[in-house]
C-alpha cells in the first residue's frame, strides 16, 4: 500500500507540474532530465528549516517503528509517516511553482496541521514501546520536592473552588492552541516583499522554527517517559466536573480536549486511562506558553501582554486542573530554555544541509 501511494503521488506531481511549466510535445531525454532536476531543486529551494526539522523527526519515528515493530501499530505508523512526507513534498512543490498569495499562506501555516498529525502518530508509539506508564516515577519526584505532598491534591484542598476562577483557568489552558498562532498571524502581516530564498531568518520563520522544533523535542520526552497525569492517578477522572465546576465554557472545552485525547463520554475512568494520549512529561503546554511569551517580547508583538497573562494562567492551570505534575512543568520550562539556546545552531545546520543540494 505504501509503495502504491508513493508511485501515485510521484506520478501526480509530475503531471501537476505541467500546469506551471509549459513543455513542447517532443522533448529530448536531456531536457527531461533537466526538468526532473528542476522539479527536485524547486522543492529544496523553497523548503524551510522548520519543514526540514519535521522531516528529521519523521525519520526518527520510522526508525523507532522498525525497531519496535512487534509491539506497536506498525502499519498505522508507516501510513501516517508516509502521508506526512508526501504532504510536505506536495505543498513545497506547489509553492516552488507559484507565488500566489493563497499558496504562500498555505506554505506558512499548514505546518500547524502537520505537527498535530505528528503528535497523533507519536501516540501510537509512546506507550506501546514501553508497555507501561511512568506516573509512579513522576509522582515520587513531586512528593520528594514538596515534602511528601501531591501539589494537585494540595491545591484542591487549600484553594476555595470558585466556578468563575475555574472557568478562567480552563480558558487559559485552552489558549495553548492559539498563542503561537496569534504571533504567527501578526508576524505574517508584518512580512513584506517575501522571497523564498531570503526570509529564513525573519521573525515569522524564527517563530515557526522555535515552536515546531520545541514541540518535536518534547515528543521525544513522550517516547521516553509516557504518563497519563494526576487526573487519572490521584483522582477519579470523571470527578473533575463535580470537584472543579466551571460556568459556561468549561465543560465544552473539557469535552473537546478529551475527544482530542481519544476519550469519549461513555467510557469509564479505567477505559479512558487506557486510551488517553501519553503526553504528560515534559509539559508541552508550559514549554509553548514560555516560548510564546519570550518570543512575543523579543519581537515586540502587539499582543505580548495578553500572551503573558494567558500564558501565566495556562502554566498554573496545568496543575490546578489536574493535567500535569509539577515536575512536568519543570521539564517543560527547562526544555523551553534548551530550545531557545539550540534553535539557531540547529537552524544553521539545516540551512547548510539545504545549500549543499542547491
Amino acid at each position: 500500500m505504501t509503495l502504491s501511494l508513493l508511485i501515485f503521488t510521484f506520478s501526480f506531481l509530475r503531471r501537476y507540474s505541467r500546469i506551471f511549466v509549459l513543455q513542447p510535445k517532443s522533448i529530448s531525454f536531456l531536457e527531461r532530465t533537466k526538468n526532473s532536476e528542476s522539479f527536485f531543486r524547486g522543492i529544496i529551494r523553497v523548503i524551510s528549516p522548520t519543514e526540514l526539522a519535521t522531516f528529521a523527526f519523521i525519520g526518527l519515528m520510522l526508525v523507532l517503528a522498525f525497531f519496535f515493530h512487534d509491539d506497536i501499530d506498525f502499519a498505522g505508523v508507516i501510513i501516517n509517516t508516509v502521508v506526512l512526507l508526501l504532504v510536505i513534498l506536495l505543498i513545497n512543490f506547489i509553492r516552488s511553482r507559484t507565488n500566489s498569495k493563497g499558496i504562500r499562506i498555505l506554505h506558512v501555516f499548514y505546518i500547524i496541521a502537520a505537527v498535530v498529525y505528528v503528535f497523533k502518530t507519536v501516540e501510537k508509539l509512546s506507550f506501546a514501546m514501553h508497555g507501561r506508564d511512568y506516573d509512579n516515577v513522576l509522582i515520587s519526584i513531586d512528593r520528594s520536592l514538596f515534602g511528601g505532598a501531591d501539589p494537585t491534591v494540595w491545591l484542591f484542598q487549600h484553594i476555595p473552588v470558585i466556578p468563575l476562577f475555574v472557568e478562567i483557568l480552563q480558558l487559559c489552558y485552552f489558549s495553548y492552541y492559539f498563542l503561537p498562532i496569534i504571533l504567527a498571524v501578526e508576524f505574517y502581516i508584518r512580512r513584506k516583499n517575501e522571497h523564498a530564498e531570503n526570509y529564513y531568518r525573519d521573525e515569522l520563520e524564527m517563530l515557526r522554527f522555535i515552536i515546531v522544533y520545541g514541540l518535536l523535542v518534547s515528543y521525544i520526552g513522550y517516547f521516553s517517559l509516557p504518563g497519563i497525569g494526576p487526573r487519572f492517578t490521584l483522582f477519579d477522572f470523571w470527578s473533575i466536573s463535580k470537584d472543579l465546576p466551571g460556568v459556561f465554557l468549561t465543560e465544552p472545552i473539557r469535552w473537546f480536549i478529551n475527544l482530542a485525547e481519544n476519550i469519549h463520554p461513555y467510557m469509564t475512568s479505567a477505559e479512558a486511562a487506557r486510551v488517553v494520549t501519553r503526553d504528560v512529561f515534559p509539559s508541552g503546554h508550559t514549554e509553548i506558553a514560555l516560548l510564546s511569551i519570550i518570543l512575543g517580547f523579543r519581537y515586540h508583538a502587539r499582543w505580548r501582554w495578553v500572551i503573558l497573562i494567558l500564558g501565566s494562567g495556562l502554566i498554573f492551570s496545568t496543575v490546578y486542573l489536574r493535567y500535569h505534575y509539577v515536575i512536568d512543568l519543570i521539564g517543560g520550562a527547562l526544555l523551553a530554555m534548551v530550545t531557545l539556546y539550540t534553535a539557531e545552531p540547529v537552524m544553521n545546520a539545516l540551512l547548510k544541509l539545504k545549500r549543499r543540494f542547491l
